[in-house]
């Protein structure tokens, strides 16, 4: 065969692969699929607290995400580049630079699909839906979904800093998570989803944290009422984590299935 000729067809080869590939990939904007995360959820749940990088070294890897502070010292929500505290006493704070991180998670937002209408009824009517959503792309992959709106009712939760000797999770959550109910709110939820190879690194399903519009409410999602919207998806396919360095870390027992306790927390 003609070597130009033979050339020609395998560009041509070439070329149709890409046109399938491109029309298989439903999202369209994935310059930025990294999720950068502290600790793993594991060591968490077990009482690893203690700050691993600060506030300032965080924002570095991305501008939206959700974790904690060091001691557990209330909600994480990082929004448009900014690190806000929902705080145990309901307040919202900017936190400095050299706050501290025992676990979290961010990327960079890139818009890479839209959801145009969202209601739900309730907490488990919204991740339904988001559910379908994802299942557009792949269940395989993880997202932050950015969803903006307006909730008849929503209920989110903070935690009291903890002291030393830490307690596990489900201890701190059982005494000194404080619950708020608040109503007819605009605000914004950031969605993080983790599939479910994934549990354990980090809770696999989603995990939700609102942060009203003026900015003067916020924290975990632990239900809603009535919300209506719309939604931004991220589709992420990098994973980067990095891990405590202290002794407690370093000898802390990972055999334990923390499935349920995950779970009763979220």
């Amino acid at each position: 065969m003609n070597k130009k000729i033979l050339f020609a067809l395998i560009v041509v080869g070439l070329l149709a692969v890409s046109a399938v590939s491109a029309q298989n990939s439903l999202l369209s904007n994935n310059n930025d699929d990294s999720m950068y995360q502290v600790s793993l959820m594991q060591a968490f749940m077990h009482g690893e607290y203690d700050g691993v990088i600060t506030v300032g070294d965080f924002k570095s890897h991305g501008d939206i995400g959700l974790g904690t502070f060091e001691g557990v010292n209330g909600e994480m929500i990082v929004l448009d580049g900014v690190v806000y505290q929902a705080a145990a006493d309901g307040s919202i704070n900017v936190m400095s630079d050299d706050e501290k991180i025992p676990f979290g998670t961010i990327t960079n937002f890139d818009e890479d699909a839209k959801i145009d209408n969202i209601t739900a009824k309730d907490f488990d009517d919204l991740t339904s839906k988001l559910d379908n959503e994802i299942a557009k792309y792949g269940t395989n992959n993880m997202y932050i979904i950015k969803i903006k709106g307006d909730f008849s009712k929503i209920t989110v939760r903070s935690v009291e800093k903890q002291e030393k000797p830490y307690k596990e999770f489900t201890e701190v959550a059982a005494v000194d998570q404080k619950v708020f109910n608040h109503t007819e709110q605009t605000g914004t939820i950031v969605a993080v989803y983790f599939p479910d190879y994934m549990n354990e690194l980090n809770m696999h399903g989603w995990h939700l944290h609102f942060l009203s519009d003026d900015k003067t409410k916020g924290g975990h999602v632990l239900n809603l009422t009535d919300f209506n919207g719309s939604g931004q998806v991220d589709e992420i396919h990098e994973f980067n984590m990095i891990l405590p360095t202290d002794d407690s870390f370093a000898k802390m027992n990972f055999t334990e299935d923390m499935t349920n306790k995950i779970n009763s927390v979220e």
